[in-house]
């Protein structure tokens, strides 16, 4: 949600997605493997990420969250494009991990799984690691990145910054940019100063009312809200005419008296 309606409800922020860049590849000789889109929409991204977090952050708090669909072309491209990246921005050793090895390729929802795991490898400290492999393939490019193959800890100093990308194979590729709840939390708390001892009290409560439906959901202990036909409209209630179209609980009707657009070419 937006950051004030965050202060204003007092939710706990797990997160921040500051932008999401989106790239084509434009003209390809195939559909088989990304072109110069996914290098541009990632470059992106990390250029975003070092100017709001700095250098320091990118080189040393952050990790990729792949698109991952492990093909033997998929692994060599994508690879490549995060190796060079890497040299581009000095990164060393720079940790990446794909959800997809757990769960295969879920197509629409794939980037709310790369979401969810990678706000949670900030939070508990954890990226996972591709343990479903016995060893990175030789032709993997990761001259500059390291592929666990076990669960990686972070230390205490932990990640900020997770860049989740998805390649278009010959379409669109997108890089979003996504900092941890302690990095989103000082973000917040500078620009909303006056006011955040108000909702570090409301945050509080949200807590306490999260922890109890979660207590009550793992018990069974569920009341679906159920408003199946509530607040429709009858369709005697709407009144038409040559001019408007009037519907009830809405202030202004809607007007069918438009202008010809196209009037000048008439």
């Amino acid at each position: 949600m937006d950051d004030a309606l965050a202060v204003e409800l007092g939710a706990d922020i797990h997160g921040a997605v500051p932008d999401v860049f989106i790239d084509a590849d434009g003209v390809k000789k195939s559909i088989s493997g990304p072109g110069p889109g996914n290098y541009i929409c990632f470059g992106k991204a990390l250029s975003l990420a070092r100017s709001i977090l700095g250098l320091e952050a990118v080189q040393k708090r952050s990790f990729v969250m792949a698109h991952g669909s492990s093909t033997p072309q998929n692994r060599v491209t994508e690879s490549i494009i995060f190796d060079r990246l890497a040299e581009a921005f000095d990164i060393q050793n720079w940790p990446v991990c794909a959800v997809k090895a757990y769960l295969g390729h879920s197509l629409a929802p794939a980037s709310g799984d790369q979401l969810i795991t990678a706000l949670g490898a900030m939070r508990r400290g954890l990226i996972p690691g591709i343990k479903t492999i016995p060893s990175v393939a030789e032709d993997v490019h990761r001259q500059r990145l390291n592929i666990p193959l076990g669960d990686l800890p972070t230390g205490e100093q932990g990640m900020d910054i997770a860049f989740i990308n998805a390649k278009g194979f010959g379409g669109n590729n997108a890089t979003g940019v996504v900092f941890s709840a302690r990095a989103a939390q000082q973000m917040v708390a500078k620009r909303y100063r006056q006011g955040w001892s108000d909702y570090n009290g409301r945050v509080q409560q949200t807590r306490v009312q999260a922890l109890a439906y979660e207590t009550a959901a793992d018990r069974g202990e569920l009341a679906p809200i159920y408003r199946f036909g509530e607040g429709s409209i009858d369709d005697q209630a709407v009144g038409i005419s040559e001019s408007e179209i009037t519907i009830p609980g809405y202030g202004k009707a809607v007007p069918l008296n438009g202008a010809n657009p196209y009037s000048d070419m008439v």
